[in-house]
């Protein structure tokens, strides 16, 4: 096999590879060999078939299957030879078949890189929220989950839930039309304008905002009032605690419980961009490609210009932060076993078959090892506690985390 490299970039790969006749020709003679130990055709016996029969009935799959071996065998002497780390499957671009076979292959490789300091990172830990507000939230958290929701007749107010087909138009084109639009009057995801003209509507009223450039028409379909539960004794008590002491101590725990939890992700986080930050090199477009794809299907999204824009940067982090977190386990020799992916696959309810148990395991432990990975660098960081800066609400609402 000789081999030409005539791309070479730093991630981007395209090998021009030639093999020799005899080299493919053996090969189909191996592959014949092989189907004719198990081949029973009518007539004759199984592993009785004469050659001749077979390669008139089978020579064109047999080819196909035997340069299938030959690229992928050529593929992966390239990669050996040249102590390249493959981040995608190398693509079949080019093809030419006379004295010896000639094929080009393009391809991904992870690029070279070090990665810098990653011990002894220095952290500032947000204070924890004060047991007053931590409770007052979990107050208000039970009251919105155990609310009920009924459809009224009168005027709609503020907080009152609207069902509605929402027609934005701006000017005589781009009109969007968006079926059972559900929205609480007073929800500031909403324009002001939308807000205040839904104030006093009622059931199959038809009401019209004007934001800027754009016209908002507004077709209510329902209106519904919801109420939240009075939270005493009684209440704790339906819920098997003795009284109402009780049911706030129980929510005192689980919330600092969770603040314990939330403060972590958040210097994990910042751990993460730290890392980003040391340590800059191109991404393989093939891995912010999946990142980006995850996220879409995360959020049931489509594949679209504003799409790409608002997270393709993101989804280039999270690429780059998981070749990091790769690298790092390798030079500390983190790793994970058999069982610990047997387990997380059945806590997350993941069903493998035998197609594709092989790519889910994979994912699974390249995961697993990524998180093991960043909890060593956060057990080697120096943390010091600081007063806080941004409120939990605006921690959680941070959708451009790069590591989730």
């Amino acid at each position: 096999m000789l081999y030409e490299i005539s791309n070479d970039g730093a991630v981007e790969k395209e090998v021009v590879i030639t093999i020799p006749k005899d080299d493919l020709n053996r090969s189909i003679d191996v592959r014949l060999n092989e189907l004719q130990k198990d081949l029973a055709l009518k007539g004759f016996r199984k592993g009785k078939v004469p050659k001749d029969i077979i390669r008139a009935r089978y020579y064109d799959t047999i080819k196909v299957e035997a340069l299938n071996d030959l690229v992928n065998e050529s593929f992966w002497k390239v990669l050996q030879e040249r102590a390249w780390f493959p981040a995608s499957r190398a693509e079949l671009k080019d093809m030419k078949e006379g004295d010896s076979m000639v094929f080009t292959l393009q391809f991904e490789i992870v690029p070279e890189f070090n990665v810098e300091q990653y011990k002894d990172i220095e952290l500032f830990k947000e204070k924890p929220l004060p047991d007053e507000l931590l409770l007052e939230q979990a107050m208000k958290y039970l009251k919105d989950q155990f609310a009920t929701v009924q459809e009224i007749t009168r005027p709609a107010a503020v907080d009152d839930i609207v069902t509605m087909d929402m027609t934005v138009s701006q000017g005589d084109t781009n009109e969007q039309l968006t079926k059972d639009v559900t929205m609480k009057i007073g929800d500031r995801s909403f324009p002001d304008e939308v807000n205040r003209v839904l104030v006093g509507a009622k059931k199959t009223d038809e009401k019209k905002a004007v934001v800027n450039t754009k016209t908002y028409t507004l077709h209510i379909k329902k209106i519904e009032e919801r109420t939240v539960p009075v939270i005493d004794d009684a209440f704790a008590r339906s819920h098997s605690l003795k009284d109402l002491e009780e049911l706030k101590k129980k929510l005192l725990a689980d919330a600092q419980t969770y603040e314990k939890q939330r403060l972590e992700e958040e210097l994990k986080e910042k751990l993460s961009r730290i890392l980003l930050e040391r340590t800059q090199f191109p991404p393989p477009k093939s891995m912010v490609t999946l990142e980006y794809q995850k996220m879409l299907q995360r959020m049931n999204a489509d594949d679209n210009d504003a799409n790409r824009e608002r997270f393709w940067a993101t989804a280039e982090n999270r690429a780059r932060l998981n070749l990091i977190l790769d690298w790092i386990a390798r030079r500390e020799s983190i790793t994970v076993n058999d069982e610990e992916v047997k387990h997380l696959t059945t806590a997350m309810r993941i069903k493998a078959d035998k197609e594709n148990k092989s790519n889910i395991e994979s994912y699974i432990k390249a995961m697993v090892i990524r998180e093991k990975t960043l909890d060593y660098v956060f057990k080697h960081a120096r943390i010091s506690e600081k007063s806080r800066i941004l409120s939990p609400k605006e921690a959680q609402n941070d959708t451009h985390s790069v590591r989730h």
